[in-house]
Formats: C-alpha cells, structure tokens, sequence
C-alpha cells in the first residue's frame, strides 16, 4: 500500500506541473525573502541614524555648555542636568559622561548614576563616530562627541541610550516579515497552481486527445478548444497534426503496399500453381515440360521484377535513395540508351530520331537518370506501331535541362492521365498490346525523377501519342 502511494508521489513529483509550480514558488520565495531582506536591512539602519541623530544632537548640546577653565572642564549652564531625559531613568533616558583630555571622568548623568550601569570606557577609535554594546541583555546605543578648544583636544562627551524602541519595532518587523513569507508562500503556490493549470490544461487535452489516436483513426486530428491559446500550443497542435498527416499516408501508403503486392504477386503466383498442378496430373512429354518450364520462368521473372520494383518505391518513399551527384554529359547517355533500343525499334519499324546539345552537362545521378529514361524510351517504341518514330530531344532551359520523349504511338486518354504514374495503373489501350506489363515503369520513373529533385510532365492524346518531359536542375556552366 505504501509502496503505491510512494509510487504516485513520485509520478506527481515528476509531473511538468508539479515542477512548474515548485520552481515558480520557489524563485518567487528566494526574490520576496530578497526583498523582505533589503527592507529590513533599510528599516533597521533608518532606525539607528535616527538614534544616533539624537545621540549626537544631545552631546552637541552638552558640548555648547562646557567652557575650558584654567585647562579644566567646567559647565557654563547646569540645567541640561536636570532635563528629564537626563535626570529619570526610563525608556527615553539618555545618558551622558563627560571626560577630560586624558580621558578621565568629569562628569556623569544622574539617571546614569542612579541605574548602576557599568559602561566600557571610550575608544579613541571610535570618537566622533556611534557604537554599540550589550550590558545586562540590553543594547546600548553609545555616541562619541570630541572637545576640541583652540583645535586642541580637550576632552569627550559620550551620549548613550538603550535601543529598546527600535529593537521592538524590529522584532515587530521581523514577525510581519516571517508572516508575510508565510503568506508568499501560499500565494505563490496557489496562483502559481492557479496560473500554470491554465497553462497546462491544453497540454493535457492534446495528450488525452493524442492517447486515442490509433491506426483506426488516423484521420482524426487534435482541436484547441482554449480561447486565446498561447502561440508555442498552437505550434505543438500544427505540428502534431503534421505530423498525423504524414502518419496517415504512410500508414495508408503501407496498406496500399502490402495490398498492391498481394493482388499482383497473386496472378504469377495463380498461374504457376495452375500449370504445375496440370502438368503433374499424368505424364507429359519433354516438349511439354519444356514449355511449363518457361511459362514457370516467365511468371517467377515477373514476380521478381514486381518485388523488385515494390522495394525501390518503397525505399524511395521512405527517403532511404540517396542521388549520388556526378557531372553527366545527357547527350552522350540518351546515345547509349538509343543504342539498347535500336534492335527492338527496327523490328517493330519504328524510327528514333535524337536532338540534343552535345555540351549539355548536368549535375545529377547517371544511374538513376538512365534507369528513368530507360523506362519512358521503352514505353514509346513498345506502344508506338510500325512506321511510327520516336523523338527524343534535350536543351538547356533556364535553370533546368529539358529532356523530351515524344511518339506517335496509340496516345492515353484523357481520362486516364491523372493515374499513370500510380503504382499498378496500366490504361486500357497499354493492357491489350502488352498484358504482361507490371504497370510499375511510370511510378518508378517519377520516384526516381524526385530522387534526383526534378518533376516529369506529360502530354498524350488518343491516336496521336504521348509526350514525357522531363526537367532535371542543378544545371552546371
């Protein structure tokens, strides 16, 4: 039981709340008990100049009355004597004692005499300036007032009188002061609780809300319900709920993935089965054997280029293709690729024909521009019938290299453009003259255009063919 509740005071002690409150409470503490310090130090030397004002106005007084005679001390006017504050011994005594140059003692007040009090004797250090001792558990407030005749040193006159008013006054400030850090303290914590739970409250909504988030709601999103919320919470809600926008599409990107591989690696998968499950039903001869041996081939070089292409779009997606930039000569690479597809275009009668600045240099990853551009020459010649050709053009525009694909083959629809470059899309004109195409060569060829940071733009018409561009920056001088 105990171990629990040890358990959740320390879950609270390390709650943000919690810390917020301790640490307004205490530095607003520390600064009150500053400034409570500062006050009474300022009271208590206030008190004391008073003090010592009266101290020294009385000994000036008792000064103006003392005459040198014959090198002796003697009192013009006896009457200070007998003043009140001089003669009876209570709260506002003050006492006197006059001596002479060799500091021998002249003359003592009668309320001095009559309290018995044994005062130290005088410090030439300190004359002209006020001490302070303690005699009989009391402070004495002590002054020390030189006699100068002629500019001779002549004789003292110390002024004392004990501190009972200000020491009652200062313990009466030191009382409010400890009962008004008392009252700090709980000021401070409950306002502060008061103040940081306003702070804190849609910090907690956004957790709670954020807690039932799961992969079957991802679209839901987090609201601010607080009027007025502060700046860094509206921040923290935009940014969580971008970072839930990118959640959902991955989530959704993952699902359409596992989906999407499933469905097409379903097909090759079904045929093989088929094939096997018949050529085993009773014995074949060798050519028929041979011939489900390369549809097996066939099918199994269709699922490895499914999985293939699957993983690179999923690398590229995730941002794990990294373009390794190089100097590449674009003339010199679509003559390369035009040489792979020479044979396949003589034999479908299709002619390319290829523009290009030869000094057209960018900087960019040869492999995964050939690998693109391998992809968009294939789909011309492929869909793009005989005595049709096939043009090929690149230039420098602007900041950009332009590279342009453009055929005469059977065009896309209209309707089918938005789509083409989604994972599996084949247009109904594509399926029927190449069945077995994966439809994964145009979604590839746009991750791997973004990999490199350039964009791909496409033109087609039915009957008339497709134009792929494609704009590649970084353009060197």
């Amino acid at each position: 039981m105990f171990s629990k509740l040890n358990e959740k005071i320390m879950m609270k002690m390390k709650s943000l709340k919690f810390q917020l409150i301790f640490w307004y409470s205490l530095i607003f503490l520390i600064a009150f008990i500053f400034a409570e310090f500062g006050i009474y130090t300022y009271i208590d030397r206030s008190l004391h100049k008073e003090l010592d004002i009266i101290l020294e106005k009385e000994a000036e007084e008792l000064v103006g009355k003392i005459k040198l005679v014959e090198g002796k001390i003697t009192f013009i006017d006896s009457t200070e004597f007998y003043e009140a504050e001089h003669f009876y011994l209570n709260e506002a005594s003050v006492f006197f004692r006059v001596f002479d140059d060799k500091l021998t003692l002249v003359e003592v007040s009668h309320n001095l005499k009559k309290s018995g009090l044994l005062i130290p004797e005088p410090e030439r250090d300190k004359f002209g300036n006020a001490n302070e001792v303690e005699i009989a558990g009391k402070r004495l407030r002590i002054f020390y007032h030189p006699i100068y005749f002629n500019g001779k040193f002549a004789g003292l006159v110390e002024t004392s009188k004990f501190e009972g008013t200000v020491q009652t006054a200062m313990g009466l400030l030191r009382t409010s002061l400890a009962l008004a850090i008392l009252l700090a303290f709980f000021v401070a914590y409950y306002g502060g609780n008061l103040i940081i739970s306003k702070l804190i409250t849609p910090l907690e909504q956004i957790i709670s809300k954020a807690d039932k988030i799961t992969a079957e709601n991802l679209t839901e999103r987090i609201e601010i319900t607080q009027k007025n919320p502060p700046e860094e919470i509206i921040k923290l809600v935009s940014t969580l709920n971008r970072l839930l926008d990118r959640l959902e599409k991955s989530f959704k990107q993952i699902s359409q993935f596992t989906s999407d591989v499933a469905h097409e690696l379903l097909t090759p998968l079904t045929v093989i089965k088929d094939e096997i499950e018949i050529t085993l039903m009773k014995k074949r001869r060798a050519n028929e054997y041979v011939r489900t041996l390369n549809l097996l081939q066939k099918q199994t070089d269709r699922s490895i280029a499914i999985i293939k292409s699957m993983l690179y779009l999923a690398k590229a997606e995730a941002g794990i293709v990294r373009a390794n930039v190089e100097k590449v000569n674009v003339s010199e690479l679509i003559r390369e690729l035009i040489l792979t597809f020479n044979f396949k275009a003589k034999q479908k009668d299709v002619k390319i024909n290829f523009y290009c600045d030869s000094d057209l240099i960018i900087n960019t990853d040869e492999k995964i521009l050939f690998e693109a551009l391998k992809n968009i020459i294939d789909n011309a010649v492929e869909y793009t019938n005989a005595g049709g050709k096939v043009t090929i053009t690149c230039e420098k525009q602007n900041e950009w290299a332009k590279i342009s694909v453009s055929d005469t083959g059977i065009g896309i629809s209209e309707d089918e453009l938005p789509y083409i470059f989604d994972r599996f899309y084949r247009g109904k004109n594509a399926f029927e003259l190449n069945p077995s195409g994966t439809g994964l060569g145009l979604s590839l060829t746009k991750s791997m255009i973004e990999i490199v940071s350039g964009r791909i733009e496409v033109k087609s018409q039915i009957g008339k063919g497709s134009e792929f561009v494609i704009y590649i920056p970084n353009l060197s001088d």
